[in-house]
């Protein structure tokens, strides 16, 4: 729908230089509310937006909006619309002309900016759908425009824009000139809720001042040419090597070497920087997370194991990721080496939309530069340590019994941030269903059962998506088999020690015997 639909009572017009006298937002934080695909614009080389934050300054009643870009912004001139709908004025709405034509809105902020002499400009509007009386007074100092390399700030009193409501739906745009390029979000409408409390699970919020891609001064690191921790234990005559993960907490395999240490000699190899060890050194911001530098890494440290000791055809077991995906690798690229691999409540395979079709699952390069793109950049980031653990792994994941639950959720997030995100994001960028499509060693899965009361709770719903479902078109694999355990946890070995050693105890017997 055209722009004429908008009555074009310019509430304010006027030349603000953009960095140069201006209010400031009030903090470096804010809360993110939609994210967009990369190269989804009406020209894929044209301003390309890729998340939409904000945050609210009660104080001096002033709302800023954040409209993060994946390409550095051109000299312009380009215009950034804000459609928003008040619920204020359901008789007067406009529909949005952009990608989602569903949404309607009543207010309509308007930004073009322009350079020139080294400086940003911009004449700013806010607007009313035809038909409206309403006609709230803007002073000279009602909106701000601030513009950096890769975003563009608004600034906007909360009561011109929104009049008495304290609540919002919105949509954004940019493009160059007065032609919009790409909105976000592509479908339905950001919500905000000014009055909202602050939750406690399912925080958005980011703090750009951050560098969670980096390590701060003084952290402790392993140099490329040391080994990781590696501790021995039992006295067993068969040799088992097994990798703790980053929601494994420090004790995961103590009951399990107990009860079986008569059988087997473990080698308990700790990825670098979890269990208060020193993490390797975190590669360049520039390189790809596809070039997965700590699962390989430790996919190496593994394979420098069983050559400094001469282990035989030793069997992995390994409980989560990063040693789950390590041992896949070697299980495809050095199965002769291997006796065989145990995960242990290791992810299922994941669908992955691919960005330019949802619809089938992305290949892996698309999967890699959506993490490269938009999850490292833009989210992991900044993503403040708050918003983290609000988003990571609950007590309720790890065992039935709730103090060791909560115990091992305390240790897990003990571990240095930049190093949690670091081997999240080279998981999320894996295929690992191509891995297991390739397997040249036997690799048993022990899949967490939960139970059903915790699996129907919407709120602990995704347990199934991320353990269980992804493993079921996988049976049948050769070389795969998968075990799943009843009432058990992500700690299973624990919440099920019989069951979990039966099943470990003979798939080493049947490797043996091969």
């Amino acid at each position: 729908m055209a722009r004429t639909t908008i009555r074009p009572l310019i509430l304010l017009a006027l030349w603000l230089a953009a960095g140069l006298g201006a209010t400031e937002p009030p903090t470096t934080v804010w809360t993110a509310v939609a994210v967009d695909p990369k190269g989804d614009g009406r020209t894929p080389e044209g301003i390309d937006t890729a998340q939409l934050s904000y945050q609210f300054d009660n104080r001096h009643d002033r709302l800023w909006f954040r409209l993060s870009l994946f390409k550095r912004l051109t000299y312009g001139p380009f215009t950034v619309d804000l459609a928003i709908d008040t619920g204020l004025d359901d008789a007067h709405r406009t529909a949005w002309w952009g990608t989602n034509t569903t949404f309607t809105f009543d207010r309509l902020l308007t930004a073009r900016v322009t350079y020139s002499n080294g400086t940003y400009h911009a004449v700013a509007s806010i607007r009313q759908a035809l038909g409206s009386t309403s006609s709230p007074a803007v002073t000279q100092e009602e909106v701000d425009v601030r513009v950096t390399d890769d975003s563009i700030l608004l600034g906007v009193k909360r009561a011109a824009l929104l009049d008495s409501s304290m609540k919002m739906k919105l949509v954004a745009a940019i493009g160059l000139d007065e032609a919009w390029n790409d909105d976000i979000p592509n479908a339905r409408f950001a919500a905000i809720d000014l009055n909202a409390p602050r939750p406690a699970r399912g925080l958005r919020e980011i703090d750009v001042s951050r560098n969670n891609l980096r390590f701060p001064p003084g952290q402790p690191r392993l140099a490329d040419t040391s080994h990781p921790r590696i501790t021995e234990r039992g006295h067993g005559r068969r040799a088992v090597i097994l990798i703790p993960g980053v929601y494994s907490g420090e004790t995961v395999f103590d009951g399990f070497i107990a009860r079986n240490q008569a059988a087997y000699t473990f080698l308990v190899l700790t990825p670098p920087g979890l269990n208060g060890t020193p993490a390797r050194e975190l590669p360049s911001e520039h390189s790809s997370i596809g070039e997965f530098t700590w699962t390989r890494r430790l996919a190496r440290d593994i394979l420098e194991l069983i050559a400094r000791r001469h282990l035989a055809k030793p069997i992995i077991v390994a409980h989560g990721f990063p040693g789950t995906l390590a041992a896949e690798q070697l299980a495809t690229s050095h199965p002769h080496l291997l006796g065989g691999v145990v995960e242990v409540a290791g992810l299922s395979p994941q669908f992955f939309p691919s960005p330019a079709d949802p619809r089938r699952a992305a290949t892996a390069a698309e999967r890699i530069a959506v993490v490269d793109d938009s999850w490292a950049r833009f989210w992991f980031k900044y993503v403040t340590p708050g918003t983290w653990e609000s988003n990571n792994y609950p007590a309720e994941m790890f065992a039935n019994d709730p103090e060791r639950a909560e115990r091992a959720r305390r240790q897990v997030e003990s571990a240095p941030l930049p190093v949690k995100i670091r081997y999240l994001m080279e998981s999320m960028a894996s295929d690992q269903q191509a891995n297991l499509d390739r397997l040249g060693a036997p690799v048993m899965a022990l899949v967490p059962g939960f139970n059903r009361e915790l699996l129907t709770n919407p709120v602990f719903a995704w347990f199934k998506t991320s353990f269980q479902d992804g493993w079921e078109p996988m049976r049948g694999r050769p070389r795969l088999e998968l075990v799943s355990v009843a009432n058990a946890r992500a700690l299973m070995l624990d919440d099920q020690p019989s069951l979990t050693d039966a099943a470990v105890n003979d798939f080493i017997e049947r490797t043996m015997q091969q």
